[in-house]
């Protein structure tokens, strides 16, 4: 196993990110049995990366090579934008709560611990900018991702179907 460092993202390095972000949705597509037309990350553009790692969002997880082997986004974004309720959130909402987004690490670099070290340094990051909770969504046919997630403190919050397929509001209050 390589030594992981995880960091923010360069403006280079969009076009891998894009590469490895489609290859990852697609996996993730077929894994919860949904057609890849449902996942807007799938048809993402260029610049539409380029715009998110220029507004430092978006993380990479690198091999002591350097090599991108893992890649997700954080936001930070006031509670009042979340219309989802979130009343079965543990613990006092803050104003300010992390979304976690396009987790993706190479087909041939999964269950290595990749996407431990980016979920990690984001917990880390929303804590440091005083989030109370970090918020993902995910679908709930895909068992792996759910159990992935529940195992890392995870609780589902909510469901709806309003993209096409059943996908749950999970969250995590952050200590």
């Amino acid at each position: 196993m390589p030594d992981i460092h995880v960091r923010t993202a360069r403006l280079s390095e969009a076009p891998t990110i894009l590469n490895l972000v489609r290859e990852s949705m697609s996996s993730y597509c077929k894994d919860s049995g949904i057609p890849d037309s449902y996942i807007e990350a799938t048809s993402e553009s260029l610049e539409t990366v380029e715009d998110a790692i220029s507004s430092g969002v978006v993380f990479v997880a690198l091999s002591d090579g350097d090599d991108i082997l893992g890649t997700c986004r954080l936001y930070i974004r006031p509670r009042r934008e979340f219309t989802e309720d979130l009343s079965s959130a543990k613990g006092k909402l803050s104003s300010r709560l992390a979304y976690f987004a396009r987790f993706a690490v190479w087909d041939t670099w999964r269950s290595r611990g990749i996407g431990n070290y980016l979920l990690s340094h984001c917990e880390t990051f929303a804590k440091e900018t005083h989030c109370s909770h970090i918020l993902l969504h995910t679908a709930l046919s895909n068992k792996g991702m759910v159990s992935y997630y529940n195992a890392r403190g995870f609780s589902l919050l909510t469901s709806d179907s309003s993209r096409g397929y059943e996908r749950g509001l999970f969250g995590k209050r952050l200590k």
